[in-house]
């Protein structure tokens, strides 16, 4: 009898914890309910609410890449129905970055191509998930024209162009490594190599740009004289737009120093930004979004508990940070639960 009684709660704990695991992997639908509600609109446009409400071509690729996540084709389709309705560009497959309440809606018809990455991948995953060929269409029509327009062979690298226009000079070009989509980018490799050269230089180009006590990377680098270095146009900051890269390296299974980097920084200052040339800092703490990356960071690692998960929830406050919150929690279910 104790022998019996020993091995059923030995197989009641081997049990349990796997359940306990796939539940904290589940998708957690009323996050995706606050997003909807907050910054979501009726007729599908995704509403930065820290900025004068407007939108942009990569808050209407989270909201899509989120909607897929949680299998909600109704507002995947009204979000991508608007973004062909306001953003579509003419002259190729790609979207105008931002849309603004007042007239002209589209006052710059410049390109992002992180935005213009997110859509794309997006659609290659609502055609997987709801068999929808125009989905897939769209999206290799995308892809086709970034790889044409917006990647280029520059120093032994393969690097991406952050838009059609504004970056490239006559002695430097400018680029923006949170825009390396490392999950995409392998996505998209099934069309061409060259997605994964991509990759494999987004991780390169760090390695010769992590500077000051905290080894990081400032927002904006810019090629020239030979070397990358940070761009002389944009103030050295390590802020907002470089916090996806250790969520898009984790997502793509990618590993960095930078990923553990990002994680002690803000564990230590717990600031919104850094200067990595002259070691200033904000005066003021990051969003909850920051440390939902921090987290997942942990996570992925291992020294965080996967009994803990990702902790941070999203407020409905602001946009982008509820929506980093998102991703990282997409992120953490596709990748460390996986």
């Amino acid at each position: 009898m104790e022998i019996k009684f020993l091995s059923s709660s030995l197989l009641l704990a081997i049990t349990a914890f796997p359940l306990f695991a796939n539940a904290q992997c589940e998708p957690k639908h009323w996050m995706w309910h606050t997003y909807k509600k907050s910054f979501v609109t009726d007729e599908g446009r995704v509403v930065d609410t820290a900025n004068k409400r407007i939108s942009h071509s990569e808050g209407q690729g989270y909201g899509m890449l989120l909607a897929v996540h949680y299998d909600d084709k109704a507002t995947f389709n009204k979000l991508w129905v608007w973004t062909q309705n306001n953003l579509q560009r003419d002259v190729d497959e790609l979207f105008s970055w931002k849309w603004q309440p007042s007239t002209p809606h589209v006052p710059d018809k410049n390109n992002a191509s992180d935005g213009d990455i997110l859509v794309a991948w997006a659609l290659m995953r609502a055609e997987k998930q709801w068999r929808n060929e125009g989905y897939g269409r769209s999206a290799r029509n995308i892809i086709r024209t970034l790889q044409r327009s917006h990647i280029q062979r520059l120093g032994g690298e393969t690097i991406l162009l952050p838009g059609a226009h504004g970056f490239t000079f006559k002695e430097r070009t400018v680029v923006n490594p949170g825009y390396w989509v490392y999950p995409a980018f392998d996505a998209f490799s099934q069309y061409d190599k060259s997605w994964e050269r991509l990759s494999n230089s987004g991780l390169s180009i760090l390695d010769k740009n992590l500077y000051g006590d905290a080894k990081l990377t400032p927002d904006w680098l810019e090629y020239s004289r030979e070397k990358w270095q940070p761009a002389d146009s944009f103030a050295p900051q390590f802020s907002y737009s470089n916090y996806r890269i250790p969520l898009y390296m984790v997502w793509g299974e990618k590993q960095h120093p930078l990923n553990r980097n990002y994680q002690n920084w803000l564990g230590r200052d717990n600031v919104a930004w850094v200067d990595v040339i002259s070691g200033q800092k904000a005066t003021y703490q990051p969003p909850p979004g920051a440390n939902a990356i921090a987290q997942l960071v942990e996570l992925a690692d291992g020294t965080r508990s996967m009994k803990q998960g990702i902790s941070v929830s999203p407020d409905g406050k602001d946009y982008y940070s509820d929506s980093l919150v998102l991703l990282s929690h997409m992120a953490f279910t596709e990748r460390v639960c996986k």
